[in-house]
């Protein structure tokens, strides 16, 4: 072989001993194991092949065919092109605990699955090794002024490697800072001073839109939680309220000491859609409706606007509590007067986002 590349090679080889003069031409095949052969015919003892593949093993066979079409025995013999190293590999920026490295993509590595392994190290260390599929790395967790070595290698997929490309960077020192100067550290006395005025002087003002910020940041987390979860648990929402079904039961205004220790009342319906959702909880269930001086009322002494009687309902001028009763088959003709002796009961509350 007289020529290697990373995507070429030649290959030479000789005739058999005693053919010398025998009319021959050669058959050769190429293939990267595992794949289809390519086959060429060449009165030649030698061949170029290209257009391969970098870092790349491939399988060449020569078989001598007479005129008359008789072959030999196949010759292989195994080739890997070069895998190229990354190029320019520079050293962009240097910190006192970090570097900055970049490098440019080998040639003829488009098509091919690959990635790149760097290793650092400053003397009397071991070597710190990662790997990017990036163009670039920041070094990190440096010493100040210390000198590393760098090396960067292409990677392919199969773990092949390419030679290594190699710089070196040293880190930046602040000696300054140890042993700082009498004029640096006045100007660091001044600058502490003129600072502690400046934030004196603007601390009241400050301290004036910290306590306003503070105040609308706790504004928005109760509005946010409202938002999130706006009633307890245990309670339901629907629309704009949160309701409360009692597990136990009470005489109608037992229930609504209950439901107003817990900062809500009796439920009040305001619509359909409401009635619908308290008939739901599938209880006998008190609301707030009593009856006062002869007259249906809420017991925030508002008097109703749509009723959802049962059919004959009410038919006890004695019965001054009214329940939604589970007996009905129509949810929107529900309520039954009844005696305010033992129920379960429905509290509402608003919430206020």
């Amino acid at each position: 072989m007289d020529h290697l590349e990373e995507t070429s090679f030649t290959l030479h080889w000789s005739k058999a001993e005693g053919m010398e003069k025998v009319p021959q031409r050669f058959l050769i095949s190429n293939c990267i194991p595992g794949t289809d052969p390519l086959t060429a015919v060449t009165d030649d003892c030698h061949r170029t092949f290209s257009n391969l593949q970098p870092g790349t093993e491939y399988t060449v066979s020569v078989t001598t065919v007479l005129s008359n079409g008789e072959q030999s025995e196949p010759v292989s013999t195994s080739i890997c092109t070069i895998l190229p190293a990354p190029d320019q590999l520079t050293v962009d920026s240097v910190d006192t605990t970090s570097a900055a490295v970049s490098w440019s993509q080998p040639p003829g590595l488009d098509q091919t699955k690959h990635h790149y392994q760097i290793s650092y190290r400053c003397p009397g260390t071991e070597p710190h090794i990662t790997t990017t599929f990036s163009h670039n790395i920041t070094l990190s967790d440096l010493k100040p002024g210390t000198e590393y070595s760098v090396t960067v290698c292409t990677v392919l997929e199969n773990g092949r490697q390419s030679q290594l490309v190699s710089t070196n960077l040293t880190t930046v020192h602040f000696q300054w800072w140890k042993r700082p100067s009498r004029v640096a550290a006045v100007c660091i006395l001044l600058a502490v001073i003129l600072g502690w005025l400046d934030s004196y002087a603007e601390r009241d003002p400050l301290q004036n839109s910290l306590n306003t910020r503070t105040t609308e940041r706790d504004q928005l987390q109760t509005r946010l939680r409202f938002y999130e979860k706006p009633c307890l648990d245990g309670w339901w929402k629907f629309g704009t309220s949160c309701y409360y079904v009692s597990s136990t039961m009470e005489t109608g205004r037992g229930g609504q000491k209950e439901c107003r220790a817990m900062g809500a009342d009796d439920v009040i319906i305001n619509s359909r859609e409401e009635q619908i959702f308290i008939n739901g909880f599938k209880k006998n269930v008190w609301i707030g409706a009593l009856k006062k001086d002869g007259f249906w009322q809420w017991v925030d002494k508002t008097q109703f606007n749509t009723t959802y009687w049962m059919e004959g309902e009410p038919n006890n001028m004695h019965d001054k509590c009214v329940e939604i009763s589970q007996t009905a088959s129509d949810p929107l003709k529900s309520w039954r007067a009844a005696p305010c002796t033992s129920n379960y009961w429905v509290c509402e509350k608003p919430f206020t986002p």
